[in-house]
């Protein structure tokens, strides 16, 4: 891929722009790949009000998508906003003549409104999810995944999920060690699969229902790593099993069981973060047990193992 072709419409987000820009535009040759082409295409070719301030002064008209390799949909401000009939028309030609069509976090919404969505994966901002099943009914959503690729349509989750999924394909079109090579220079990991979650948090609210409710779960938390379970849970909150399990569904929207559970991943993920313990310590750290059983519980609420975790996040603070 040599020329990108990118598709400004008014409310185009800035940071996917600039993530555009530092893959794309910049003088990479040190890192192996390019130099690059970058089309800035807008209806008209006129100047462009991005968000959240500015305005984009277009290279070319929608007619520039027209032979570029890639072409890019970045995010808009207003995911539901119209898009012109004109940015159809190009997306459609574009996919239609074998290039490769990809939107960056809400930009999956400019590619369903040109029906490029339809029987194929694609994933967006974890907000917006539900929004995008109702524009795009056909569409495979894939709602745990930073990014979807079916060869020639790629959507992404958002927001750093943008710069993940042009990783990917700078990955797909020049090599494993030339997207090494550019992750390092913008000081983020080189490779985070598509099929890993969107580390959505989840968490517990502050008030509890009953005030000893909140009381157990912070005896709970202190004590992660010793072998306790829902029946302790019960017994410090001093209720009935039944009375307990009925306030603590209303104090968190959970089961006490499950609670426990992910909170105990939590506590890993941060143990795998912060520090150079081995799987088997964290899990014992934990209260998870074992490593099998961290590797089985992290890819049930994480959707990757412990030690592609730690490659993701401990590099992450290493680096910067």
């Amino acid at each position: 891929m040599r020329t990108i072709g990118v598709l400004l419409l008014p409310g185009t987000r800035m940071f996917d722009l600039a993530v555009i820009g530092e893959v794309w535009a910049q003088d990479r040759t040190d890192s192996g790949i390019g130099p690059f082409t970058v089309r800035l295409c807008s209806a008209g070719r006129v100047r462009t009000p991005v968000s959240p301030f500015g305005d984009v002064a277009a290279t070319h008209g929608l007619t520039g998508l027209d032979g570029c390799d890639l072409v890019l949909a970045p995010g808009r401000d207003d995911p539901l906003a119209a898009v012109p009939p004109a940015a159809v028309t190009a997306l459609r030609r574009a996919h239609r003549d074998g290039r490769t069509v990809a939107g960056l976090c809400s930009g999956a919404f400019t590619l369903a409104a040109a029906g490029l969505l339809d029987g194929r994966p694609a994933t967006t901002h974890w907000r917006d999810l539900d929004a995008l099943a109702r524009v795009a009914p056909l569409a495979d959503l894939r709602r745990d995944v930073l990014y979807t690729d079916d060869g020639g349509v790629l959507t992404s989750a958002g927001v750093v999920g943008g710069l993940d999924l042009c990783l990917h394909l700078v990955r797909r079109d020049h090599g494993a060690d030339v997207a090494a090579a550019l992750a390092r220079r913008l000081v983020m990991p080189p490779v985070r699969e598509g099929g890993q979650r969107q580390y959505v948090d989840t968490p517990v609210p502050p008030a509890a229902a009953q005030p000893g409710m909140a009381s157990t779960m912070d005896w709970a938390l202190a004590r992660l790593g010793d072998d306790i379970g829902v029946e302790d849970l019960v017994g410090h909150a001093r209720m009935s099993e039944r009375t307990f399990h009925r306030e603590f569904a209303a104090a968190t929207g959970s089961t006490p069981g499950r609670w426990l559970r992910v909170q105990r991943v939590r506590l890993a993920q941060r143990l795998l973060e912060t520090t150079e313990l081995p799987v088997e310590r964290v899990a014992q750290r934990s209260g998870l047990g074992t490593a099998a059983n961290l590797r089985r519980r992290m890819h049930a609420e994480v959707g990757v193992g412990p030690d592609s975790y730690r490659r993701t996040f401990r590099r992450v603070t290493v680096e910067a």
